[in-house]
C-alpha cells in the first residue's frame, strides 16, 4: 500500500512579489525553485502547515486566504498531495523585506521562469492564470 505524505505549501504575495527560495536538498529536486512549505505534522491541517513551515523556514508570519488547488503528484521518492495556499505576510513589509534562509522575494513575471518542481505545474498555471486576470 502506498502512504502518501500531505504537504502544506504558502505560495506568499506582497506588492508584485512572491517569496522563492531554492531547494537544498539531495534527492531529485536539488537546486529546483520551491515555495515555503514541507510535511504536515500527524493531525496537522494543510493549511496550519504552510504557515508553520513558511515562518519555520523564512522567518515571516503568514496570513493564508485561499487554497489555490491540491494536486497529486508520484515523485521517484514517493507520493505526495501538495495543497497550495495562498498567503498574505501577517506583518508590515518593513518586517518581511527580508526573508531568512533561502528565500527571496522575486517579481511575478521572474517567478515563471524558474525551475519548479514537476507537482508545481499546476500551481504555476492558475497562477499565471490568476496574474493575467488581474486589472491592470
Amino acid at each position: 500500500m502506498t502512504v502518501t505524505t500531505h504537504v502544506g505549501i504558502a505560495i506568499v504575495e506582497a506588492d508584485g512579489k512572491v517569496l522563492v527560495g531554492l531547494r537544498q536538498s539531495q534527492d531529485s529536486l536539488h537546486g529546483k525553485a520551491e515555495f515555503p512549505g514541507g510535511k504536515c505534522e500527524p493531525g496537522e491541517l494543510p493549511r496550519a502547515c504552510a504557515v508553520r513551515e513558511c515562518q519555520e523556514e523564512t522567518s515571516i508570519v503568514v496570513l493564508p486566504h485561499e487554497l489555490l488547488t491540491t494536486v497529486t503528484h508520484q515523485y521517484e521518492y514517493g507520493t505526495v498531495e501538495l495543497h497550495f495556499w495562498l498567503c498574505v505576510p501577517a506583518h508590515a513589509a518593513s518586517e518581511t523585506s527580508n526573508p531568512s534562509g533561502l528565500f527571496r522575494w522575486i517579481p511575478f513575471s521572474e517567478m515563471l521562469k524558474l525551475d519548479f518542481p514537476e507537482g508545481n505545474r499546476e500551481a504555476l498555471r492558475l497562477l499565471a492564470e490568476r496574474q493575467q486576470n488581474q486589472p491592470s
